[in-house]
């Protein structure tokens, strides 16, 4: 066994009182020391020996041993630590505090690299000394706290079997002992079942089990004094809500009551639990527990009422952060905190997807009451780099705060439960709500009108008749005293955004709300706290993209300007929002607009280029202005001529920079290598440059020394998925403008490495599959038939295999249809034997997919396959399967509203074509077909 010299023992005690010293010098000095001794082979020892033996040091040389055991450990995790494990568990015997904690933190790091078959008795060892009935309660409590560290961090490893025996299998039954006894204290219980909740949502058979025997134990630990305990209890309801909703089908009665009563625990984290509980049952799936939840919403709702409205220590939080929320302060460095840049996808409709937020998403935007360190807001999307933040950067006032806290959980619940029981919440919230928001208090005033955001769609669906009344309302607290209510109201005004604008019509009963209402907003935009700007030009995006393009016309001019004095008085991080703001018009009212209001460019681009110069290739802060760039480039065309030069260029350089310095790192790892983001956003601006140049992009590349495809290859090979997925949708362009220049010199390459993107296809990277399916589609279409051909097999293949998975993500499966049928204009030979394969599938997606230029290429290529085996090309039609695939392609055919009338003739003459081949057949084919097309095709065919 190894023993320690009591020499280096007592220096290496010295070494570390030094390091923890006031004075600068002498701390200099034994860092000095320090990282000389970490040369030692027998280093690591003596840090166990200093955490674990040292009854001598004290407790903060004892907690730095300790810590720098573990990052040690965590630097070198293929070393053998023989003595270091066979030693580490007496820590947990310690009787200060910091050491016991502290090793059970080693422990769990050395757990996680060399798991159970490496360190076979350190779980046994740890429930050991939890069961011991000698050992002291704080022993246990160490113990206990290293097992759920290791059951959070090991969970899937613990499921699996080691020499025949899987760790869970005794584990789970003793975790449930533990949490029913009353042995122990409330520390090893709420842990215990901390530890049984790591393994619920594995639904191993090693916890399904016992599941019922958990139940009961939870339901005696519900009213436990410890707030831990009860904490992990609303967790493990939670879980089992998500993973296995029927066990509690038959205790839903008592279950909703405590997950009520639980909200209006004391204890912030046991509400906060209880809420996501609520709000887990009411976006279950499961159907079982629907109707016995729906008499609860009486007690229920006005609840989350209640909790949405902010605490005393909220109000004094905000209130000091509004009074140096002053719109005129220019933002500090520390404010601004990176957002990631969005990867541009290109779907059937060539548009930029935008997804609708998830409802957690949504109260986020609206109740932007994140805090920086001075206690002024910042975005709440901004805050998820937080972990990493030095503690020294940030007040604890913030951490109240800065998280998905009770309030927006309450938001969010009623949300959801507005969704699923839109009758019984508009019934039972109204009444309150309409009381509440002309309260005197600004809180509760401000939480009604959150709470009208949280109900919108069921408020628009079956209270339609208070909203001539409610959106009036809401416009006049656009300029209420209080900033918060400003704040909020702009959010809940954009969630009526779609009736307003729906109303907004000539004859509309309502059409007279929607300039008031819509200049009230850009009114907002200018609001002298910066909270406020934030959230009306949010409130403007959503309005913009709900609004019918003609409507909007209207208003472009003002709208210029008030871009443009925006662009003049934001600070920074407001600035995020406006380009977002802008970005969104200028893809609403397209390249026409430019090109006969050429005043609409000298308003916004002298202030937008203001700022593209005012900016550093460097600076993360050109990110989302790289992507505004972009789709102003996009939209106004060749109205942006005059800047297209230096634009273009710029692009390029940040983009060759970024992509040269990735690569250098692999052979220098001394420098830093640039956030893709840069690479990723100069993709996009060069995209919209294409778009808006078509073929005269071309130009701007002679005139530039890089050639962009050597740098499109480089990209194509990052392992980071945005990237590529930029990538595919700028070669996607570049084949539709400038294919001859760009993309046929290349093909040959570039159609292997889509193929290789389509073969690694997963769920998760799905936009990057999507952009390339459909790049390849604009390259066939583009290119000669004979530079297509001999690809046609190998891609269709894979297309075949995506378009018959039951895991494709919608924009893939639309996006191979597309592609597909495309490839039938270069290779229908090789694709018409696998039609009856393929042909049912590709329906489903051309069925319901926009009725535009790319989907008529897909049918003109179709029909060429179906031409090379009219009798056979859907199968035998004395065939089941044969007739059912003609059935489905008419009933393709009849929901396509053709307008090409070379495709409508094609239609015409495959009815008759088909009506004589399938003779014998055919009145059962077409009563295969649905009601809706027999009514379309009856009159053409008889």
């Amino acid at each position: 066994m190894w023993t320690a010299d009591p020499g280096a023992l007592e220096q290496l005690r010295t070494i570390f009182q030094g390091t923890l010293s006031a004075n600068k010098n002498e701390r200099a000095q034994a860092v000095e020391a320090l990282n000389q001794a970490k040369e030692e082979q027998e280093f690591e020892n003596y840090l166990v020996d200093l955490l674990v033996r040292d009854d001598l040091g004290a407790a903060d040389v004892r907690a730095a041993a300790g810590l720098n055991l573990k990052n040690s450990i965590l630097r070198n995790p293929h070393v053998a630590r023989p003595y270091v494990l066979d030693t580490i568990m007496n820590g947990l015997l310690a009787k200060e505090t910091m050491a016991r904690n502290i090793t059970g933190t080693v422990i769990t790091s050395l757990f996680s690299i060399y798991g159970i078959d490496k360190w076979p008795h350190a779980l046994s060892h740890l429930l050991s000394m939890v069961e011991a009935e000698d050992a002291a309660q704080l022993t246990k409590e160490a113990a206990m706290n290293a097992l759920s560290k290791i059951c959070e961090d090991s969970a899937y490893s613990l499921d699996k079997e080691y020499k025949g025996e899987r760790p869970l299998n005794y584990m789970v039954p003793k975790f449930i002992k533990l949490a029913a006894s009353r042995e122990v204290t409330s520390v090893v219980r709420a842990n215990a079942v901390g530890c049984v909740n790591q393994f619920i949502p594995l639904k191993t058979q090693s916890f399904l089990v016992h599941i019922d025997e958990f139940l009961q134990v939870l339901f005696s630990l519900a009213s436990d004094s410890d707030c831990r305990v009860r904490k992990n209890v609303c967790t493990a309801f939670l879980s089992i809500i998500e993973n296995r909703p029927d066990k509690l089908v038959p205790h839903m009665d008592g279950v909703v009551t405590y997950g009520l009563h639980s909200v209006q625990d004391d204890d912030e984290e046991v509400a906060m639990e209880a809420c996501e509980f609520l709000l887990a049952l009411a976006d279950s799936p499961a159907k079982g527990h629907k109707e016995s939840f729906r008499p609860k919403l009486q007690e229920v709702l006005p609840v989350l009422l209640e909790k949405m409205v902010y605490s005393e220590e909220e109000i004094f939080l905000i209130e000091a952060a509004d009074e140096k929320d002053d719109a005129r302060v220019a933002d500090r460095d520390e404010d601004i905190k990176p957002s990631a840049a969005k990867a541009k996808e290109h779907v059937v409709s060539r548009k930029t997807e935008k997804k609708k937020k998830k409802q957690k998403e949504d109260i986020d935007e609206a109740d932007d009451e994140v805090y920086d360190s001075d206690g002024s807001p910042i975005p709440r999307e901004l805050t998820e780099l937080s972990d990493d933040w030095d503690s020294d950067d940030n007040s604890d006032d913030d951490d109240e705060l800065d998280t998905w806290n009770l309030r927006r959980c309450s938001a969010a619940t009623l949300d959801a439960l507005s969704l699923e029981y839109p009758k019984e919440v508009i019934q039972i919230t109204l009444p309150i709500l309409q009381e509440k928001i002309v309260s005197q208090e600004w809180p509760v005033r401000e939480a009604a009108i959150l709470a009208f955001g949280a109900i919108s769609t069921s408020c628009m669906e079956l209270a339609s008749d208070k909203l001539p009344t409610l959106v009036p309302y809401l416009v006049e607290r656009l300029k209420d005293a209080e900033s918060r209510v400003r704040q909020i109201s702009c959010w809940t005004v954009s969630r009526y955004a779609s009736w307003v604008a729906s109303e907004a019509h000539e004859g509309g009963t309502y059409a007279n709300y929607f300039q008031p209402t819509f200049e009230a907003i850009v009114q907002c935009a200018l609001d002298n706290k910066k909270v406020v700007q934030e959230a009306a030009c949010s409130a403007l995006s959503d309005f913009i993209e709900a609004t019918d393009v003609s409507l909007i016309k209207y208003y472009v001019g003002p709208l210029m300007e008030h871009f443009a004095k925006c662009l003049h008085i934001y600070q920074r991080k407001n600035m995020v929002t406006l380009y977002d703001c802008i970005s969104t018009l200028v893809d609403k009212i397209g390249v026409s607009t430019f090109n006969t209001k050429p005043e609409y460019v000298s308003t916004l681009l002298p202030p937008l280029l203001h700022h593209w110069e005012a900016l550093k290739d460097d600076d993360s802060e050109l990110w989302p202005l790289l992507e505004c760039m972009a789709s102003v480039a996009a939209a106004m065309g060749e109205a942006f001529a005059p800047y297209a030069v230096p634009v273009y260029e710029r692009a390029v350089k940040i983009l060759s920079n970024a992509v040269r310095m990735n690569q250098e790192v692999h052979t220098h790892p001394e420098i830093e290598a640039p956030e893709k983001d840069f690479i990723v956003t100069s993709l996009d601006l060069i995209d919209g440059l294409v778009q808006g140049f078509k073929g005269h992009s071309a130009d701007l590349m002679k005139q530039h020394g890089a050639n962009l495809m050597d740098i499109l290859f480089i990209c194509l090979e990052d392992p980071d998925d945005d990237v590529r997925q930029s990538t595919f949708a700028l070669l996607g362009d570049l084949a539709i403008h400038v294919c001859d220049e760009t993309i046929l010199p290349y093909f040959d390459t570039l159609v292997w490495r889509i193929g290789a993107e389509i073969n690694n296809y997963t769920y998760v990277r799905y936009p990057v599959t999507s952009n390339a399916i459909w790049a390849f589609g604009e390259m066939a279409l583009k290119l000669p038939k004979e530079k297509v051909k001999p690809q046609v097999w190998n891609i269709s293949t894979l297309l075949i295999r995506i378009l018959n998975s039951p895991d494709s993500q919608h924009s893939v499966l639309e996006n191979a249809a597309m592609c597909l049928g495309r490839l039938g204009v270069a290779g229908a030979d090789d694709i018409a034997p696998n039609l009856p394969e393929f042909i049912h599938a590709w329906c489903a997606q051309m069925m319901y997919a926009p009725d535009n230029e790319e989907k008529e290429s897909a049918f003109f290529g179709m029909f060429e396959i179906i031409s090379k085996n009219p009798a056979q090309g859907f199968g035998p039609l004395n065939t089941q399967q044969g007739r059912k695939n003609l059935a489905v392609f008419l009933d393709c055919m009849a929901n396509y509203e053709v307008t090409n009338e070379k495709l409508h003739n094609l239609f015409y003459d495959f009815l008759l074509g088909y009506k004589q081949i399938a003779a014998p057949h055919w009145e059962e084919v077409f009563a295969a077909t649905s009601p809706q097309t027999q009514d379309v095709l009856r009159p053409v065919i008889s």
